[in-house]
């Protein structure tokens, strides 16, 4: 049955990934948290190994719809590929109250944000 609950959830995240671009830290890691009772370090690297195929598959269907500015792919991948290291490598060393906390704030500031925009 939980399988059910890891099918569902990915399904989830699949819809608004490739609707919105989002999936990873908005809806993943909180399931994780709050459904599947995991440590927020593990949430995080298991959302980010998830994302990978849900990335690709959005991505490829977004190519083929002519929705992808390459030269802001290139850029913006090397840099985060370079933060995401750097990122995985910091926050492992936080202990997971902050971690939660910031993750919290960060997700609060974006709807204010998204919710307030013209």
């Amino acid at each position: 049955m939980q399988y059910l609950g890891y099918f569902l959830l990915g399904a989830v995240a699949g819809l608004l990934g490739g609707g919105f671009g989002i999936g990873g830290g908005i809806v993943m890691v909180p399931a994780i948290l709050i459904l599947f009772k995991q440590p927020i370090h593990v949430a995080i690297g298991t959302s980010m190994m998830v994302i990978v195929p849900l990335s690709i598959a959005g991505a490829l269907r977004h190519w083929s719809l002519h929705n992808v500015a390459f030269q802001i792919v290139l850029f913006a991948g090397l840099g985060g590929i370079i933060g995401a290291v750097l990122g995985a490598s910091i926050i492992e060393k936080v202990p997971p109250i902050y971690v939660k906390r910031v993750l919290a704030v960060l997700l609060v500031y974006s709807a204010f944000r998204l919710w307030f925009s013209k």
